[in-house]
């Protein structure tokens, strides 16, 4: 479910819910990330180095997909494969 990126029916803890809604926000919309995202981060537990982490991850994994798409380059035939099992 989490692969296809069905964060509701994955079965994931409302904590690691909102880290990958967090995720998804600033992956779609990084304009839009305000305080409030941050204070639910927060208020879930995570502490400012785990929002620096997660920001930070997101972001370079944004970056590395961005380089890929402009250069051609395709996941290996293993990883998709990996990816659609259920």
């Amino acid at each position: 479910m989490l692969a296809a990126g069905d964060i509701e029916q994955a079965g994931l803890a409302p904590a690691d819910r909102l880290m990958l809604a967090y995720a998804e926000k600033l992956t779609r919309a990084p304009s839009a990330i305000d305080d409030d995202d941050i204070r639910q981060l927060h208020d879930a537990g995570f502490s400012d180095a785990q929002v620096w982490e997660m920001t930070y991850t997101t972001s370079i994994f944004a970056m590395f997909n961005r380089m890929a798409d402009a250069f051609g380059i395709s996941p290996p035939d293993q990883l998709l494969s990996a990816l659609e099992r259920p």
